[in-house]
């Protein structure tokens, strides 16, 4: 069934939006399909080919405290006033240990499946080297500097990361005040099996418990996906691959997220796999964002092998 391009134009403008959804359901009929391909991922190292089998979900969650109205002197009222932003850095230690990164809510972990030994080994594979992604993402220090682990920490294993604490006086020098509120933007990247629904009611629970006057507002989610490393189409991923760049790829895992993957692959019920060709160095997202056109040649020959194997399927 041929695709209708005006449908998946208008779609475009919606991916990464609630609407996403929705629109694909709206229209499956017209863009009924036997297979998807994406190319929105990134390779470990230039050495080596990299194929992801998995994309980590997302569930971002804003903490705020209120207790008072105006910023008061702590001079005057210090002691006795109780202060939002100590109580959001004491509520943030309780939830995760900064310095290892391990989260301390119950239940938080119950649902994980490790890397398989397989997965492991083609992660080893990869090309991966914790020097240059210190020097790629311009890191003065780590939590770890063990390969494996490392390259399971960004691919394999759910995290908590604080990405802002609003509140107080953030000019220079210090200026002796009380706030009346904080709030603190934290999301908790998660792994294939673990469910956005279940951790949002973890977060809530652990909330009302150590802090109930802490108000949690759920913010955007995306579910974890998992793609297939064995078959038919993973064969012909590993074939494209090696034909155009002269190496068999690995499969590892994406550690961002891609929510409509996990959409598309729910409506359409078929599987969705990845030919991607960023590199480390293509500063992915950041403002000075490139590409080569050694990839893009490499990709352009990857794509049409691809494809050239699935009309002999």
């Amino acid at each position: 069934m041929p695709i209708n391009l005006n449908v998946l134009w208008e779609l475009e403008e919606e991916i990464g939006s609630p609407n996403f959804e929705s629109g694909i359901k709206q229209h499956a009929n017209e863009l009924a399909t036997d297979h998807m391909l994406v190319s929105d991922t990134i390779w470990v190292s230039r050495q080596r080919p990299a194929a992801p089998a998995g994309l980590r979900g997302l569930q971002g969650v804003t903490l705020s405290l209120q207790t008072g109205e105006t910023d008061q002197h702590s001079g005057v009222t210090g002691g006795a006033a109780r202060n939002p932003l100590g109580e959001m850095m004491q509520l943030i230690s309780q939830m995760y240990d900064a310095r290892t990164g391990k989260v301390k809510m119950k239940g938080f972990y119950d649902d994980v499946v490790p890397p398989s030994r397989r997965e492991l080994e083609d992660f080893r594979n990869s090309g991966f080297s914790v020097r240059q992604f210190k020097k790629d993402h311009l890191f003065r220090s780590i939590r770890t500097e063990d390969p494996i682990e490392v390259m399971k920490r960004i691919w394999a294993m759910p995290t908590m990361e604080v990405h802002g604490l609003v509140g107080g006086y953030t000019g220079p020098g210090i200026k002796t005040v009380i706030p009346p509120s904080a709030e603190v933007k934290v999301s908790f990247r998660l792994v294939p099996n673990q469910n956005p629904k279940k951790i949002q009611k973890i977060v809530k629970d652990f909330v009302k418990q150590h802090n109930p006057d802490v108000k949690v507002e759920i913010e955007n989610s995306m579910y974890p996906y998992s793609a297939p490393t064995t078959g038919p189409l993973a064969d012909a991923v590993r074939d494209a691959m090696k034909f155009a760049f002269g190496r068999e790829p690995v499969f590892v895992r994406e550690g961002g997220s891609i929510g409509a993957v996990v959409s598309m692959e729910k409506v359409f019920k078929t599987p969705v796999m990845f030919i991607g060709l960023s590199l480390p160095e293509h500063g992915y997202h950041a403002p000075n964002e490139n590409y080569d056109w050694q990839q893009a040649r490499g990709g352009i020959v990857a794509f049409v092998r691809y494809f050239e194997n699935l009309s002999r399927m």
